[in-house]
């Protein structure tokens, strides 16, 4: 008996080694240490967790792009996340005293490198604003006054060009800027922005701070007495959002926004409409980006070759392009560069680092638009999948010449399905609606609701706002609430509507739960345009539910643009490689954000046989000891104690 229970215990851990062996990564496990860019950063702490299964170790720390250059620039990095590319001229918005310190100085790189497009988003400008007890969350600015707020030519928020852009007057409240103190990538895409489209009054700015030029761009914002200054996305965020932040605006990646359910400005784009950095806005806008010497004849000795060219952005006409839109860069190893790749980098971690931009460019983007960012459209992935051919060890499997093993929800083929998906805006939006619109016949015409402090920006419930909670007769919540429930402060009682799919994306089902006095619904995604009170009281994300985007239009916001159709079931994109799903569209006719389903990178067919025989070798484990224990025990005694 003991020899069997052996044998069992044997069998057991044999088989069990033999499939556990087949769950092992095809490749060997490898560790890339990176720092740099704050701005990208959550979205890299979720990709590098999703690669984990795949053998792929990533180190990373949000130190600053700024840093992270500098980490690459000394061999301490395999890596490195930036917003803007290595400096080849001074930046001159540090002023006199700051080069003088080591800081905008030319940066020199000794090692061979290519810029790969990572993360792309809008540069959001949150605020913090309170009238009469309750938040705005409705706040639109043109260009114009954006500029004139950061150059410190409006100072109070009743300011008339403030009051001409939103449609009626604010409170005379100090306005305090707040910018990053620190060498900053949101720094230099925002004055990137303004050095291209308000030339004159920023160069006035930089020039009256520094008595020279900002540059093309600059890392570091100039200050002024009446400005605040911190250190880090996360700071600046925490700050405006902070009980100190009243009457501050600021300049930060939506996700910090989207996150907390933080309002951010709308901002008029060339075609004459508000927008929100919202995924598929910012990557409509990003269809019109070009990268140096892959979309034009620059040479690869060129020092601005592989870099951005965003002027195309900020003018594009679309209705639905936000203009404060960007992305971020990976700068990785090149093995045919003038300059050699650093010491520390092998073929092992080039085989690393290719697969998993492969996975960040193609199946990762499905993840963009829930962390904050957009996907990156199908212009920008080729630019970065062609790169990865230069990497030592490159191991992608992606062809850059078709991308048609890309998961990637911005495109399917050679069609942009982002051009085809996006919502366009409502004709509230447009520049010159009443703040008090709804739409009728198309047109937007006065006697909608005020959001003064009511629900997230795409307008309140349909009859009037609820102050605290939601409209008598039915609230405005993302997806389409629930007829009959009559809403009450805080919560929904008596059976109130939750959306069980993310607000803006056509008809999201109705699930009817009851509530409770000031909590949101259980389980359910978070409204998305309904009225609640200030903070978002009665619009809160539900237990387990996934919050949606706080500044997105509802779908069925009384505002929301009119094409004539109904929502229609939603289209599922499945990978012919995988038969995963890859993104979900909407019916013809029907428009929707862009969203998707991350491919599995991790789960295996087997693994209920895997639980089973971890199962038996347990049971073995408890089983087999006590046996052998007697069985020694009565050999012991017949034979005198001798064993």
């Amino acid at each position: 008996m003991a020899r069997t229970a052996a044998m069992l215990l044997t069998l057991c851990l044999t088989a069990a080694a033999l499939l556990l062996g087949q769950a092992v990564p095809a490749f060997a496990a490898t560790s890339l240490n990176a720092d740099g860019s704050s701005w990208a950063g959550p979205a890299i702490d979720q990709w590098r967790n999703d690669v984990n299964p795949m053998g792929i170790k990533i180190n990373f720390s949000p130190s600053g792009s700024a840093a992270g250059r500098n980490q690459w620039a000394i061999g301490q990095n395999d890596f490195t996340a930036s917003d803007v590319p290595f400096r080849t001229q001074p930046d001159t918005g540090v002023g006199a005293g700051g080069h003088e310190g080591g800081s905008g100085n030319v940066e020199n790189p000794v090692y061979g490198y290519s810029y790969v497009p990572i993360t792309a988003g809008g540069t959001a400008f949150m605020y913090n604003l309170t009238v009469a007890g309750k938040q705005v969350r409705d706040l639109r600015l043109s260009p114009k006054t954006i500029v004139e707020i950061f150059t410190r030519k409006i100072t109070n928020w009743n300011d008339p060009r403030i009051t001409a852009d939103y449609g009626k007057a604010l409170p005379s409240i100090p306005m305090i800027p707040i910018v990053r103190s620190d060498g900053s990538g949101a720094t230099a895409q925002f004055t990137r922005w303004m050095q291209h489209t308000f030339q004159a009054e920023w160069e006035e700015y930089c020039r009256s701070i520094n008595n020279v030029s900002c540059g093309d761009y600059t890392e570091f914002f100039p200050r002024t007495a009446q400005t605040k200054a911190l250190n880090g996305s996360d700071v600046v965020a925490n700050y405006i959002m902070g009980s100190a932040g009243e009457g501050t605006i600021g300049y930060d990646e939506y996700a910090f926004a989207k996150g907390s359910n933080w309002p951010v400005v709308k901002v008029l784009n060339p075609a004459g409409y508000y927008t929100l950095p919202t995924a598929s806005n910012v990557a409509v806008a990003l269809t019109a980006a070009k990268i140096r010497g892959v979309d034009d004849s620059t040479s690869p000795s060129d020092p601005n070759f592989l870099q951005q060219n965003l002027d195309g952005v900020y003018v594009n006409n679309d209705p639905r392009s936000y203009p404060v839109s960007s992305y971020s860069y990976l700068i990785v190893p090149r093995k045919d560069a003038a300059l050699p790749p650093p010491p520390r980098f092998n073929d092992d971690k080039g085989s690393a680092l290719s697969r998993f931009i492969s996975y960040v460019l193609c199946a990762g983007q499905g993840k963009a638009d829930e962390l904050g960012y957009s996907p990156i459209p199908r212009n920008l992935v080729r630019g970065g999948i062609l790169q990865t051919q230069h990497i030592p060890g490159n191991a992608s499997t992606v062809d850059p010449n078709t991308l048609a093993n890309c998961p990637n929800p911005t495109f399917t083929g050679e069609e942009l399905t982002v051009l085809k998906n996006a919502p366009q805006p409502s004709p509230c939006d447009a520049k010159g609606a009443p703040l008090d619109c709804k739409v009728e016949n198309g047109k937007p015409v006065t006697g909608g609701t005020t959001s003064g402090g009511s629900g997230t920006t795409g307008g309140a419930a349909a009859g009037g706002s609820g102050s605290g909670g939601a409209a008598t007769g039915g609230a405005g919540a993302a997806g389409g609430a629930a007829t009959g429930g009559s809403g009450s402060t805080g919560g929904a009682t008596g059976g109130a509507a939750t959306t069980s799919g993310a607000g803006g994306t056509g008809k999201a089902t109705t699930t009817k739960t009851p509530g409770s006095t000031g909590t949101g619904t259980t389980g359910g995604a978070a409204t998305t345009g309904g009225a609640g009170s200030t903070g978002g009281t009665g619009g809160d994300a539900g237990t387990g539910g996934a919050a949606a985007d706080p500044n997105a239009p509802a779908a069925d916001d009384p505002n929301a643009a009119v094409d004539g159709t109904d929502d229609q079931a939603a289209e599922q994109v499945v990978d012919p490689q995988t038969g995963q799903v890859v993104a979900r569209g909407r019916g013809s006719g029907t428009a929707t954000e862009v969203t998707a389903d991350v491919v599995e990178v991790a789960g295996r067919p087997e693994d209920w046989t895997l639980s089973t025989l971890t199962a038996l070798e347990l049971l073995a484990v408890v089983v087999v000891p006590p046996l052998l224990g007697r069985r020694l025990l009565r050999r012991r005694s017949q034979t005198g104690g001798r064993s």
